[in-house]
């Protein structure tokens, strides 16, 4: 298999990130904020942060490390491997690449190297989150 072109990978991205906002939103974001509104005061504003960050690690790094993709990564025909053996990752190292990229966006020129430098890296067109993951993008 080849490597994932870096189209795929960016449509997979921002079909991912709109998913995991979607379902975060009806399961618990608009509920959650629903409550706020209601009065629902620190308890509440704790619970709706602690749904944002579980949604966020069901989502990407337990269906990274268990299927190789998310949804947006399968209707975008991109998985992602063990560099060097192909095989999927674990969640830990899942964890790790997908912790990364919004990190990584905290810092704005880190954020737009982070997100470029697959378009110059050879021979594996890695982004950072990758290479600290030894990861690659490959095509389905």
């Amino acid at each position: 298999m080849g490597l994932a072109d870096l189209g795929s990978r960016l449509g997979a991205r921002v079909l991912d990130v709109g998913l995991w906002f979607v379902g975060y939103f009806l399961t618990g974001g608009l509920p959650l904020s629903m409550w706020i509104d209601a009065g629902g005061g620190e308890t509440a504003q704790a619970v709706l942060v602690g749904w944002l960050a579980l949604s966020f690690l069901i989502y990407f790094p337990v269906c990274v490390a268990e299927f190789g993709s998310t949804l947006g990564k399968r209707i975008c025909k991109v998985r992602v491997v063990d560099r060097e053996s192909g095989l999927n990752i674990g969640f830990w190292r899942a964890l790790l690449r997908e912790v990364c990229w919004p990190a990584f966006s905290l810092v704005p020129v880190l954020g737009l190297l982070n997100s470029l430098w697959c378009c110059w890296d050879r021979p594996y067109q890695q982004c950072l989150h990758d290479k600290l993951a030894e990861t690659v993008a490959i095509e389905r």
